[in-house]
């Protein structure tokens, strides 16, 4: 009933939209020929929900809360389609708030989330994107007001050489449950939650792991390294921080809020995962310490490096290999430094 009565309320900003898509890379020079005008680009991260208790399978119709551009929360109802020609689907676009966010999560689950860059063109009534959305390639989406504006999309189609063997009536939604592995979904939904600590993360594990290792070839002495340890926690997490906040604030649009969350994730991130590797040296025999120290830095790097290569859509063998390499390489140069200290000193 609560989301009955939100969608009833939001039925004023309500609109039909006719959409068309097919599987194509399609480049913009090719559009801009047509006498199309560019819009601008986008980057959407869309968060799909269905009501507890079903499965896509079994409903209709969908809540979609879509992050477009810096920090605008939209609410999206899709109905159903129409015919087999063209999408057909009833439109709620606003800005959403928390309670009705709060709301929605109450009666329905997340299932599955898409992420893509369009570009968005005009060419008179009909709305032309170019989308590259992760994990399913390019596309081409025509959509119109009117349904017949259809002979329009037509037109375009053939002009541009496109094949209408690859055109699809499925939203990303049904194509992201369609061609998604239930492991490539689980790992969306981790990056989701943990990617924007990715950087602090990783800072993290090859800073503390250097430090480790060269404090210890240098001194042998366990209350060294931990000191170590608790300074990169403290000083290195300050600065890195600080370093992503001015970064950050150097970028055009965006937010003093989204430059706050930037700064304050990565410090949150490396202080807490930093602090981690005192644990060995609580548990374990101090030498041993070290070994398991270097163990669980290489599983973390490993953990979000296979994060970022399926969202970049890179060989997960090849990222996590090349990374830890350098990893490696880091632990190597740090030992032997920490040796040259002892004999110089």
């Amino acid at each position: 009933m609560r989301i009955k009565n939100l969608i009833q309320k939001e039925l004023e900003f309500a609109k039909y939209e006719y959409q068309l898509k097919i599987k194509a890379a399609v480049k913009e020079a090719d559009i801009r020929i047509l006498g199309a005008q560019k819009l601008g680009t986008v980057l959407h991260e869309d968060r799909y929900f269905i009501l507890k208790g079903k499965r896509a399978s079994e409903v209709s119709e969908l809540i979609r809360i879509r992050k477009e551009g810096d920090e605008d929360l939209l609410f999206t109802y899709k109905g159903p389609v129409a015919n087999k020609k063209i999408r057909n689907r009833l439109v709620i676009n606003k800005p959403i708030q928390e309670n009705e966010i709060s709301i929605i999560k109450k009666d329905y689950n997340e299932i599955v989330s898409t992420n893509k860059k369009r570009a968005i063109f005009f060419l008179g009534p009909v709305l032309i994107n170019l989308d590259h959305v992760e994990n399913l390639g390019n596309f081409i989406e025509f959509e119109i007001q009117n349904e017949k504006h259809f002979y329009l999309i037509d037109s375009l189609i053939k002009k541009l050489g496109l094949d209408w063997q690859n055109s699809t009536r499925l939203s990303y939604f049904e194509l992201a449950l369609m061609n998604l592995s239930p492991l490539q979904r689980i790992i969306a939904k981790i990056h989701d939650k943990l990617g924007k600590f990715s950087f602090g993360i990783s800072s993290a594990v090859l800073t503390t792991l250097g430090m480790i290792v060269g404090l210890n070839s240098a001194t042998e002495s366990i209350i060294a390294v931990i000191a170590g340890i608790v300074t990169v926690a403290v000083a290195d997490s300050l600065s890195d921080s600080m370093g992503m906040y001015f970064s950050k604030k150097t970028e055009r649009g965006i937010s003093s809020a989204t430059v706050f969350k930037s700064a304050r994730n990565v410090f949150l991130s490396k202080f807490v995962f930093a602090l981690t590797f005192i644990i060995p040296f609580i548990v374990f025999p101090y030498f041993f310490a070290i070994y398991v120290c270097i163990a669980w830095g290489l599983v973390l790097l490993a953990f979000i490096n296979i994060q970022i290569a399926f969202v970049q859509e890179e060989s997960i063998s090849k990222t996590v290999a090349k990374n830890l390499i350098i990893a490696i390489f880091v632990i190597f140069i740090s030992y032997f430094a920490g040796k040259a200290v002892s004999l110089i000193f």
